[in-house]
């Protein structure tokens, strides 16, 4: 994960982002292992 979010950094665009899921703790903490930050929250609703 580290490796692809440098690349991409380097070549691809400076910024790069993921959503997931708040229940998600699993990829929640392998995102924070590599450097991610949460900077916002989303909300769905379904009808």
């Amino acid at each position: 994960m580290a490796a692809v979010v440098r690349y991409a950094q380097a070549h691809v665009a400076p910024t790069v982002t993921l959503y997931v899921n708040d229940y998600n703790s699993a990829a929640i903490a392998t995102y924070r292992r590599v450097g991610f930050q949460q900077t916002g929250t989303f909300a769905t609703i379904l009808l």
